[in-house]
Protein backbone atom coordinates (compact mmCIF):
# COMPACT_ATOMS: atom_id res chain seq x y z
CA UNK A 1 0.00 0.00 0.00
CA UNK A 2 1.27 3.25 -0.43
CA UNK A 3 0.64 6.69 -0.96
CA UNK A 4 1.25 10.05 -3.05
CA UNK A 5 2.82 13.21 -1.24
CA UNK A 6 3.85 15.72 -3.69
CA UNK A 7 6.03 13.74 -6.23
CA UNK A 8 7.18 10.93 -3.74
CA UNK A 9 5.62 7.68 -3.20
CA UNK A 10 5.07 6.87 0.26
CA UNK A 11 5.19 3.01 1.01
CA UNK A 12 2.21 2.34 4.36
CA UNK A 13 2.77 -0.81 6.09
CA UNK A 14 -0.32 -3.21 6.12
CA UNK A 15 -1.02 -4.46 9.62
CA UNK A 16 -4.02 -7.03 10.21
CA UNK A 17 -6.76 -7.83 12.62
CA UNK A 18 -7.73 -4.28 12.96
CA UNK A 19 -11.40 -3.30 13.15
CA UNK A 20 -11.48 -1.49 9.35
CA UNK A 21 -9.30 -4.20 8.01
CA UNK A 22 -10.61 -4.78 4.23
CA UNK A 23 -11.43 -7.50 2.34
CA UNK A 24 -7.81 -9.21 2.24
CA UNK A 25 -7.85 -9.02 6.27
CA UNK A 26 -5.29 -5.90 6.33
CA UNK A 27 -5.52 -2.21 7.46
CA UNK A 28 -3.14 0.31 6.13
CA UNK A 29 -1.54 2.70 9.17
CA UNK A 30 1.45 4.40 9.60
CA UNK A 31 2.70 4.01 12.92
CA UNK A 32 6.11 5.39 14.92
CA UNK A 33 8.42 2.73 16.91
CA UNK A 34 6.43 3.14 20.32
CA UNK A 35 3.57 2.32 18.76
CA UNK A 36 4.96 -0.29 16.51
CA UNK A 37 5.99 -1.87 19.85
CA UNK A 38 2.98 -1.48 21.55
CA UNK A 39 0.75 -3.12 19.13
CA UNK A 40 3.20 -6.30 19.06
CA UNK A 41 2.93 -6.24 22.88
CA UNK A 42 -0.86 -5.96 22.67
CA UNK A 43 -1.74 -8.16 20.24
CA UNK A 44 0.27 -11.41 21.35
CA UNK A 45 -1.97 -11.26 24.40
CA UNK A 46 -4.02 -14.25 25.71
CA UNK A 47 -7.38 -13.24 24.64
CA UNK A 48 -6.85 -10.55 22.01
CA UNK A 49 -9.16 -10.51 19.43
CA UNK A 50 -8.41 -6.78 17.30
CA UNK A 51 -7.63 -3.51 17.99
CA UNK A 52 -8.81 0.36 16.62
CA UNK A 53 -6.21 3.00 15.65
CA UNK A 54 -7.99 5.71 17.43
CA UNK A 55 -8.29 8.86 14.33
CA UNK A 56 -6.52 12.10 15.32
CA UNK A 57 -8.85 14.13 13.53
CA UNK A 58 -12.28 15.04 15.17
CA UNK A 59 -15.31 13.05 13.88
CA UNK A 60 -17.93 10.28 15.38
CA UNK A 61 -15.28 7.40 14.87
CA UNK A 62 -12.84 9.39 16.87
CA UNK A 63 -12.80 8.98 20.99
CA UNK A 64 -11.83 12.32 22.08
CA UNK A 65 -10.77 12.89 25.96
CA UNK A 66 -11.03 16.59 27.24
CA UNK A 67 -8.35 17.88 29.39
CA UNK A 68 -7.46 21.76 29.98
CA UNK A 69 -4.51 23.65 29.99
CA UNK A 70 -5.15 27.10 29.66
CA UNK A 71 -7.99 26.28 27.53
CA UNK A 72 -10.26 23.19 27.04
CA UNK A 73 -8.36 21.21 24.36
CA UNK A 74 -9.01 17.26 22.99
CA UNK A 75 -6.62 14.32 23.68
CA UNK A 76 -7.00 11.44 21.61
CA UNK A 77 -5.45 8.37 23.03
CA UNK A 78 -3.73 6.20 20.19
CA UNK A 79 -5.18 2.56 20.67
CA UNK A 80 -8.52 0.73 21.58
CA UNK A 81 -7.55 -3.40 22.13
CA UNK A 82 -10.13 -5.78 22.17
CA UNK A 83 -10.40 -9.34 23.32
CA UNK A 84 -12.14 -11.75 25.12
CA UNK A 85 -12.23 -13.76 28.86
CA UNK A 86 -14.57 -15.39 30.79
CA UNK A 87 -15.96 -12.41 31.86
CA UNK A 88 -16.98 -11.75 28.08
CA UNK A 89 -15.73 -9.11 25.46
CA UNK A 90 -13.76 -6.19 26.62
CA UNK A 91 -12.18 -2.90 25.44
CA UNK A 92 -8.60 -1.56 26.90
CA UNK A 93 -7.72 2.37 26.17
CA UNK A 94 -3.39 2.35 25.71
CA UNK A 95 -2.12 5.61 24.86
CA UNK A 96 1.50 5.55 24.34
CA UNK A 97 2.15 9.17 25.58
CA UNK A 98 5.51 11.15 25.55
CA UNK A 99 6.68 13.08 28.73
CA UNK A 100 8.40 15.97 27.29
CA UNK A 101 5.73 18.13 25.79
CA UNK A 102 4.27 20.95 27.83
CA UNK A 103 0.87 19.55 27.95
CA UNK A 104 2.10 15.89 28.51
CA UNK A 105 0.81 16.33 32.59
CA UNK A 106 -2.33 18.35 31.58
CA UNK A 107 -3.14 15.19 29.19
CA UNK A 108 -2.56 12.60 31.81
CA UNK A 109 -4.79 14.45 33.95
CA UNK A 110 -7.69 14.96 31.79
CA UNK A 111 -7.01 11.14 30.85
CA UNK A 112 -7.45 10.64 34.68
CA UNK A 113 -10.70 12.18 34.59
CA UNK A 114 -12.11 10.52 31.82
CA UNK A 115 -11.11 7.40 33.86
CA UNK A 116 -12.40 8.00 37.08
CA UNK A 117 -16.13 8.54 34.72
CA UNK A 118 -16.01 5.69 32.72
CA UNK A 119 -13.32 3.12 34.01
CA UNK A 120 -16.16 0.37 34.03
CA UNK A 121 -16.65 0.63 30.67
CA UNK A 122 -12.91 -0.60 30.11
CA UNK A 123 -10.90 -3.45 31.35
CA UNK A 124 -7.65 -1.20 31.14
CA UNK A 125 -6.85 2.44 31.08
CA UNK A 126 -3.30 2.90 30.37
CA UNK A 127 -0.82 5.54 29.60
CA UNK A 128 2.71 4.54 28.25
CA UNK A 129 6.09 5.94 27.70
CA UNK A 130 9.68 5.59 27.33
CA UNK A 131 12.19 6.05 30.90
CA UNK A 132 15.30 5.72 30.31
CA UNK A 133 14.92 3.65 27.14
CA UNK A 134 12.62 1.24 28.79
CA UNK A 135 8.84 2.00 27.93
CA UNK A 136 7.18 2.17 31.58
CA UNK A 137 3.27 2.20 31.91
CA UNK A 138 0.74 3.42 34.40
CA UNK A 139 -2.56 2.22 35.31
CA UNK A 140 -4.91 5.22 35.21
CA UNK A 141 -7.85 3.07 36.80
CA UNK A 142 -5.90 2.99 40.22
CA UNK A 143 -7.24 5.37 42.66
CA UNK A 144 -3.58 6.04 44.17
CA UNK A 145 -2.47 6.89 40.25
CA UNK A 146 -4.76 9.02 39.83
CA UNK A 147 -3.83 10.89 43.30
CA UNK A 148 -0.13 11.21 42.14
CA UNK A 149 -1.04 12.19 38.73
CA UNK A 150 -3.73 15.10 39.66
CA UNK A 151 -0.95 16.62 42.19
CA UNK A 152 2.38 15.65 40.33
CA UNK A 153 4.97 18.33 39.02
CA UNK A 154 5.55 16.52 35.51
CA UNK A 155 4.41 13.71 33.88
CA UNK A 156 7.69 12.44 33.94
CA UNK A 157 7.99 11.96 37.94
CA UNK A 158 4.78 9.74 37.38
CA UNK A 159 6.33 7.69 35.22
CA UNK A 160 9.58 7.36 37.14
CA UNK A 161 8.18 6.73 40.40
CA UNK A 162 7.01 3.07 41.78
CA UNK A 163 3.62 3.71 40.70
CA UNK A 164 4.52 2.91 36.93
CA UNK A 165 5.78 -0.31 35.69
CA UNK A 166 8.09 -1.84 33.21
CA UNK A 167 5.53 -2.45 30.18
CA UNK A 168 6.16 -5.95 28.38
Amino acid sequence: QSIREGDKEINIPLYTNHLLSNENGKFPCQLNEWEQRVLSIETNKDGFLGWYRNPQQPGPSSLGIAYFEDEYKILRPDFIFFGENNDGIYADIIDPHSTHLSDALPKLQGFVIYAQKFADHYRRIEAIAEIDQQLRTIDLKDPSVQVAILSAESAKSVFSSDLAKDYL
